[in-house]
């Protein structure tokens, strides 16, 4: 995540809505691992989650996601030790996560803990492989200080730690040494095409693009160093969740999927929303009311955003 903010192909249509905010807030992340077993044992004994459900990838979920081939998949569902509403899910493909290399879509997902420097020495050794950091990501007291790791699943994940008055969109601080993911990144060749999706499709304030130069994303898509990488950020009403949209060059393609599965690597992530029928792009299936403790019977549905990644959306209660 960069702070200093100020080809679609999905073939989903823009019907804008402007000033609708349709997102609330995010309530499950998905990661599609090849070992359940590895990755939750990494995140229980590292980072402190906790599993809240398992099970097996019935029909109606699937039917609400248009994958069938999904189906008897194992999973699992985490939720962090603060206690928040706000899970992690892990769908055992037998494929292992991206990146490397960096591909089109949902990339990466950003945690909130109280001491980053402390997770670092912590995690030294362990299934989660230190990219970057610890490091502030500008030159202020109460800057955000983050690092970036590759998970046991190949899943990228960012640690990033807030100091009251230190996040400029008035986030909130961690709850627990590691916290609820609240910033989902999400990667493009056409910044424009995500700016209509997330800003009038979908009704969030967007910031301008600013362009960055990002070692770890040049390193990941396998360009100089010095390569920019255009950045926004949308803003999810209630000042606890981003969406981050980065800019990635033209040679960048799209996640292999297959046939009637879900997206490898970090798949899908799902948002509340007060209702579906206010929805003016296409939905993958028809809605279905899924169980469990992160939808409670509520109806879901999946839509594309214009990088070809998946959000999965819930009705309110």
């Amino acid at each position: 995540m960069t702070y200093d903010v100020g080809a679609s192909g999905s073939g989903v249509a823009f019907d804008a809505v402007p000033g609708a905010r349709l997102l609330k807030n995010i309530a499950i992340v998905t990661h599609c691992v090849q070992d359940l077993a590895l990755a939750e044992a990494a995140w229980t004994s590292l980072l402190g989650y906790r599993t809240v459900e398992r099970g097996l990838l019935d029909t109606d979920t699937c039917a609400a996601w248009d994958t069938p081939a999904a189906a008897g998949q194992r999973w699992c569902l985490m939720q962090p030790a603060s206690g928040e509403d706000c899970w992690l899910r892990f769908v055992e493909t037998g494929e292992r996560s991206h990146p490397p290399p960096a591909t089109l879509g949902w990339c990466a997902t950003e945690l909130l803990v109280s001491d980053v420097d402390g997770l670092a020495r912590e995690l030294a050794g362990s299934a989660f492989r230190r990219l970057g950091g610890p490091g502030d990501l500008y030159p202020r007291p109460s800057a955000p200080r983050a690092m970036q790791a590759i998970g046991p699943s190949g899943e990228l994940v960012y640690f990033t730690r807030l100091l009251p008055g230190g996040s400029r969109y008035g986030l909130k601080q961690a709850q627990s040494r590691v916290d609820r993911p609240f910033i989902v990144t999400v990667a493009g060749t056409d910044g424009a095409g995500m700016h209509r999706f997330y800003g009038q499709s979908l009704g969030l304030r967007v910031m301008d693009r600013t362009p960055f130069v990002n070692g770890l994303l040049a390193m990941l898509c396998d360009t100089p160093p010095d390569t920019v990488f255009p950045t926004a950020v949308a803003a999810i009403p209630g000042r606890k969740f981003l969406v981050e949209m980065d800019e990635f060059p033209l040679h960048v393609g799209p996640r292999p999927r297959r046939a009637g599965a879900l997206p490898g690597g970090m798949a899908m992530v799902s948002f509340r929303v007060n209702s579906l029928e206010s929805i003016g792009i296409p939905l993958r299936s028809a809605p279905r009311r899924l169980a469990g403790a992160a939808y409670g019977d509520a109806r879901a549905a999946v839509i594309e955003g214009a990088a070809g990644e998946w959000l999965e959306l819930i009705e309110a209660a």
